[in-house]
């Protein structure tokens, strides 16, 4: 049986969640709040076992990642917009094509296939299985906050690029190595990659022993960028739709999991649940 095969059940409800996707944002944000309603409120204990870990990222860094890659977004955004209505010869369009040019000619033919299967690591069929293994295990676990910052950080960037992709309305490049429907900018492998793998990265820091922690986060952007390389070198993406989708996905997440620090230290309106009283050591 194959990935794609067995992913059938999440193809259907990622197909019927795009033809829906104003109502499952608001369903998000309903038991988003919810959830954090009732954490707050000492109910359903069973979910809301979180355990204190000793990584804690620095929340200055997280919110200036979040408004850099903002900044980065908007600017490519509104470059793309602008190269929509000159020559393939002007603008942010010429040096995305003399990128692609450059990066297509570097790929030898005999790498083509590593390269083919290699960019189905951010096929969106095999990210939502991922991500729906990622949550159920989370669920069992009864971490019930690191369920929720899952849920809104990949089903958010998800959301995020749909959006942007209909409003900005790019076409791909011509000629690509493997099909692809859809508009091309922001290049969802990209960010969907960068939000997951960014989040895994913090779970497994968060569970993992801290030796592994640096080896844990160069993993995760290895196989990012990577990702978003395959797409240039197969000509399905722009350079700055991987780029914009990179800052997407990364600011996205930053973003997350700093309102999830608020919330877990109590730094936000929404404060942790009473911790256990601890026994006098002896």
């Amino acid at each position: 049986m194959s990935v794609f095969s067995a992913a059938t059940p999440v193809v259907l409800l990622a197909q019927w969640v795009d033809s829906h996707v104003i109502w499952v944002l608001l369903l998000l944000l309903l038991v988003g709040a919810c959830m954090l309603r009732c954490r707050a409120q000492g109910r359903a204990e069973w979910l809301w076992q979180d355990r204190s870990a000793d990584f804690r990222p620095d929340g200055g860094r997280l919110l200036a990642v979040a408004a850099l890659a903002a900044v980065l977004l908007a600017l490519l955004s509104v470059g793309v917009h602008q190269s929509q209505s000159v020559l393939p010869s002007q603008g942010l369009m010429a040096l995305d094509l003399k990128l692609q040019r450059a990066v297509s000619a570097a790929l030898p033919p005999m790498l083509q296939p590593l390269v083919r299967a290699w960019t189905l690591l951010g096929d969106w069929r095999v990210m939502g299985l991922l991500s729906l293994v990622v949550g159920l295990w989370l669920l069992w676990r009864r971490q019930g906050l690191q369920l929720l910052s899952w849920v809104v950080a990949v089903a958010g960037t998800g959301l995020w690029v749909r959006f942007i992709k209909g409003t900005m309305q790019r076409a791909r490049p011509l000629d690509g190595l493997v099909h692809e429907a859809g508009f091309s900018f922001p290049s969802g492998h990209s960010a969907g990659t960068a939000a997951i793998f960014g989040m895994l990265a913090w779970l497994a820091a968060r569970h993992l022993p801290r030796r592994w922690r640096t080896w844990i986060f160069a993993v995760a952007t290895l196989l990012a960028l990577s990702t978003g390389l395959s797409r240039v070198l197969l000509s399905v993406h722009h350079a700055s739709d991987v780029l914009a989708g990179l800052c997407l996905g990364l600011g996205w997440t930053a973003l997350v999991l700093w309102l999830t620090d608020r919330v877990e230290h109590g730094g936000g309106a929404i404060g942790p649940p009473q911790a256990e009283a601890q026994l006098p050591l002896r």
